[in-house]
C-alpha cells in the first residue's frame, strides 16, 4: 500500500535499472554520471529551476525500500531530479561527465544552492516495482488517449499566460515598482529573485505588504505609494543582506520576518483588491504606459532585458553579460566593438556546433559576411528562422552596405578612427538582428 513520506536526500539511491541507462546495474557512481550525460543541457535547466523554485511539489518521486540495514530507498521515478540535486551538492562529482561549460554553469548554480540546500524530498513509497509500473509508464509514454498528461495547445498556453498575468508574482511586483518609477532597471537587477519569490509566495507576508493574489495576478489592497514603500523595504533588506536565504527558507521563518516588519511599513488594507498591481485606475494605466514607452525609446543597454539567449560557452556568456551592463550613452565605442565581436564568435560557435564549413573551396577562411549568409540559410532550412527574419542578416552581409544593421558599418567601428557609433544606431542594429541572435544561441 503506497504512502507519502519525507526522505533524506542521503538515503535516496539512483535506480540502476532506469530505462535511460544504456547498461543496467552499473553502480551508483556510474549511474549518476551516465544519467548526467543523457540530455545534459536539460539537466542544467532542471538544476536551475530547482535552485530558483525548489523541487516540483506537483510531481512526487516514487520510491521503494532498498531493504538494507541503512533504510535507504531506490528512486523508481524522479532520477533526473536526484541527479540534478547530487550535482548541485557536489558539481565535481560530474567532472568529465559534463562538458566544461555546463560544469562551470553547474558550479555557479551550486553556490546559490548551498545557501539553502534541499535536505529531503516528499516521496510516494510503494511496495515494489509492479506497484509503480503503471504510474511510471503513464508519466513517460504520452497522452495515452487522455489517461496520461495531455499537453496544452498553443491557444491553451496563451490563455493560461494571459489569465495568470504572464509573470510570477515576484516579477509582477518588480514590474509594478519599475513602471511606477520606484525602482530603476539597475536596482531591479540587484534584487535576489529567489528570496523575493519565496517571500511573496507566502500569503501571510503578502497580507503585511498590502498585496493579494487572485488567479495568478497580484493586486494592491491599499494606496500604491504605501505598497511600494513596503515592497522597497523588503527589497532593501534582501539587497543589504539584513535577511538572507536561511532566515526565510521555511514558511515559519517567513512569517517570523513578516511579524518583525516596522509598524510604519506594514500596510493596512483600504481596498478590496479590485485593481491589479501597477494598474490602479485609468490615470495609473496611462502613466505606466507612458513610462514604458519612454523606457523603450531610451533603452540604454544593447540587449533588452526580455531577450533570452541560451549561451553555454563561457567567453560568450561573459561578453553577453557585459553587453547587458554597459551603458550605450557612456560606453558607445566599447559596445560597438564588443557587439561586432559577439556576432562573429556566436556565428563561429554555431557553425562549429552544426558542422558547417568555415573555409571556402580554395581552403581560405570564410569572411564574416559569408559566415552570416551560410548560418542564416542553415537556420531557415532548420525552420529556426523565417525568411523574413533572415532578410536583415542578408542585408548586414551585403558588400559595402552602410545600412543598419551592416557588417561594413561594424567594421568601421573597429578600424576607422573617424567613424563614430551612435547609441540609436547600435539599438537599431540589435533590434534587427535579435531573432537571428536568439536562433544561433539556442540549443
Amino acid at each position: 500500500m503506497s504512502e507519502t513520506l519525507p526522505i533524506s536526500l542521503a538515503d535516496l539511491l539512483i535506480d540502476t535499472e532506469n530505462p535511460r541507462l544504456p547498461q543496467p546495474n552499473v553502480g551508483q557512481r556510474d549511474a549518476l554520471r551516465a544519467l548526467a550525460k543523457h540530455l545534459p543541457k536539460k539537466l542544467i535547466a532542471l538544476a536551475k529551476d530547482i535552485v530558483r523554485h525548489g523541487p516540483n511539489p506537483v510531481e512526487l518521486p516514487i520510491v521503494m525500500s532498498f531493504k538494507d540495514d541503512l533504510n535507504r530507498y531506490v528512486m523508481l521515478e524522479g532520477n533526473r531530479r536526484l541527479v540534478a540535486l547530487r550535482g548541485l551538492e557536489n558539481p565535481d562529482s560530474l567532472l568529465g561527465a559534463l562538458e566544461s561549460s555546463l560544469l562551470a554553469e553547474l558550479r555557479t548554480l551550486s553556490k546559490t544552492y548551498q545557501e539553502a540546500p534541499v535536505e529531503s524530498l516528499t516521496c510516494l513509497l510503494v511496495d515494489d516495482r509492479d506497484e509503480a509500473q503503471h504510474w511510471i509508464e503513464l508519466r513517460h509514454t504520452g497522452e495515452n488517449e487522455g489517461a496520461g498528461i495531455v499537453r496544452w495547445a498553443s491557444d491553451d498556453a496563451a490563455r493560461f499566460r494571459a489569465r495568470s498575468g504572464g509573470f510570477g508574482i515576484h516579477s509582477q511586483a518588480l514590474n509594478f515598482l519599475e513602471a511606477g518609477g520606484y525602482l530603476t532597471p539597475e536596482q531591479r537587477r540587484n534584487v535576489p529573485a529567489t528570496s523575493f519569490f519565496r517571500l511573496l509566495g507566502t500569503p501571510y507576508v503578502r497580507s503585511k505588504l498590502g498585496l493579494k493574489v487572485q488567479e495568478g495576478k497580484l493586486y494592491l489592497l491599499a494606496d500604491e505609494k504605501k505598497v511600494a514603500k513596503a515592497l522597497l523595504h523588503v527589497i532593501d533588506d534582501l539587497v543589504s543582506e539584513r535577511i538572507g536565504t536561511r532566515k526565510i527558507y521555511t514558511k515559519k521563518l517567513r512569517i517570523k520576518y513578516a511579524n518583525s516588519l516596522p509598524a510604519n511599513i506594514v500596510v493596512t488594507p483600504t481596498a478590496s483588491g479590485g485593481e491589479a498591481a501597477g494598474s490602479q485606475g485609468a490615470k495609473a494605466k496611462a502613466k505606466s504606459a507612458a513610462a514604458k514607452a519612454r523606457r523603450l525609446k531610451s533603452r540604454d543597454i544593447l540587449i533588452p532585458r526580455d531577450c533570452v539567449l541560451s549561451i553555454t560557452a563561457l567567453r560568450l556568456r561573459e561578453i553577453e553579460a557585459e553587453l547587458r551592463k554597459l551603458s550605450l550613452a557612456n560606453y558607445t565605442n566599447a559596445v560597438g566593438v564588443l557587439f561586432r565581436v559577439f556576432i562573429e564568435l556566436s556565428t563561429d560557435a554555431y557553425m562549429t556546433r552544426n558542422s558547417l564549413p568555415i573555409k571556402d573551396k580554395k581552403g581560405y577562411d570564410l569572411s564574416l559576411m559569408q559566415k552570416l549568409v551560410s548560418t542564416a540559410n542553415d537556420l531557415v532550412s532548420r525552420q529556426k528562422l523565417t525568411k523574413q527574419q533572415a532578410n536583415p542578416v542578408h542585408s548586414a552581409a551585403a558588400k559595402d552596405s552602410f545600412l543598419a544593421p551592416s557588417i561594413t558599418v561594424m567594421n568601421q567601428y573597429v578600424h576607422n578612427p573617424h567613424f563614430f557609433p551612435a547609441p540609436g544606431d547600435l539599438r537599431a542594429h540589435w533590434n534587427s538582428l535579435q531573432p537571428f541572435m536568439i536562433a544561433i544561441c539556442s540549443p
